[in-house]
């Protein structure tokens, strides 16, 4: 009797189980077919994506926007920064407005590479993460959009002559690279270049932001072969250098150490053992200062303000290590009067020779 009834709930239990496996697959089917019928089916049929939009004479033009999120690490000694943007590109193609009313949708959107784009790429990137699929979407009027985020490294040719009390400009370059400017023009989409507003670079204040376009020039090695113009746009940040870091980093640090080699000035030449252990001290503590700061100094050919005012403290204290040899020297041949005037000159000598050392260092 257990047996029949075990049995018999078990039939029970499997066609509920059918039952609602079948109700659950009616219901959903009205929701399938509406998703199938909300999903366009844009076919572009014989579209070239290979032709412009416009014909021969008549440039595309393509707005750019170009909205920052974030600028940071910029590197001196590489002469580059790290930049995280979105970039808009917008044209119009009438063939693509017909593909859309055709296919009676509002929109579509397609694989960028299956229309035609203006190519244009970051051309002062070194590499570069690209974020977001690459789709365009297009609209009944043939309006294209065309988004991608991208977190890239970008060059930047720095003058550091006047490093760390300088201005420098970042830029980002974006380049049309297979059409001249007679067949793609680019322009800024003021509704769409900004910045993230809490933007900051760090180490650096931010003046202005210059946006121009223009064509980029690009010679070939044979003169004669002439060269190409390719459509060019430009988007800037003119930025100078916050000197706190090098004030209490490099500057102090290296002050206080010159101010230590003139202890040798209040030292009296008859203690020239003294006199020579403090300068001596001196000088290869500072030398040991100067190499720790390779790694934040710019290496370039030339000097910069920063290294003037380095290798004239160094002469400094290497001025104030022969002072002391000589009061020395002086001393030792019985001439003790002319050494002490030497220290008394020299206390108000080397400090006034500094302070116009820094003087043509913060304001020359």
């Amino acid at each position: 009797m257990t047996l029949v009834w075990r049995q018999a709930m078990g039939s029970l239990t499997t066609c509920l189980i059918r039952a609602f496996v079948a109700g659950l697959v009616l219901s959903l089917a009205p929701l399938a077919a509406l998703a199938e019928g909300s999903t366009p089916r844009c076919d572009l049929g014989n579209y070239d994506p290979a032709q412009r939009p416009d014909p021969e004479g008549t440039p595309t033009e393509v707005g750019v926007g170009v909205y920052v999120v974030q600028v940071d690490r910029v590197d001196n000694v590489d002469q580059s920064f790290r930049l995280d943007t979105f970039i808009r590109l917008s044209w119009r193609d009438p063939r693509l407005a017909a593909v859309v009313a055709a296919a009676g949708v509002s929109s579509c959107r397609f694989p960028l590479a299956d229309v035609w784009e203006p190519r244009i790429i970051l051309f002062n990137r070194r590499e570069a993460d690209f974020l977001l699929s690459d789709v365009v979407s297009v609209d009944r009027e043939g309006h294209a959009r065309f988004l991608q985020r991208g977190q890239s490294t970008m060059r930047s040719p720095m003058d550091l002559r006047d490093f760390p009390i300088d201005r420098q400009v970042l830029p980002v370059t974006l380049i049309s690279v297979e059409y001249a400017p007679e067949s793609v023009t680019l322009q800024f989409d003021e509704t769409a270049a900004s910045r993230e507003e809490a933007m900051r670079i760090p180490g650096w204040e931010i003046h202005e932001e210059v946006m121009s376009s223009g064509v980029l020039e690009a010679q070939a090695r044979d003169a004669s072969a002439g060269g190409r113009r390719f459509a060019r746009l430009d988007y800037e940040f003119h930025v100078s250098r916050e000197l706190a870091y090098y004030t209490w980093r490099v500057v102090g640090p290296l002050t206080f150490i010159v101010l230590m080699s003139w202890a040798v000035f209040w030292i009296d030449p008859s203690n020239f053992g003294v006199q020579i252990g403090v300068a001596s001290t001196t000088v290869l503590t500072l030398i040991a200062f100067l190499f720790s700061l390779n790694a934040i100094l710019p290496t370039v050919s030339y000097l910069t303000r920063m290294d003037i005012f380095l290798f004239c403290s160094l002469g400094l204290a290497l001025l104030a290590f022969g002072q002391a040899v000589q009061t020395a020297v002086l001393y030792s041949r019985d001439r003790q009067a002319l050494a002490l005037r030497l220290d008394r000159w020299a206390r108000w000598l080397f400090p006034i020779l500094f302070g116009v050392l820094h003087l043509a260092f913060w304001t020359g």
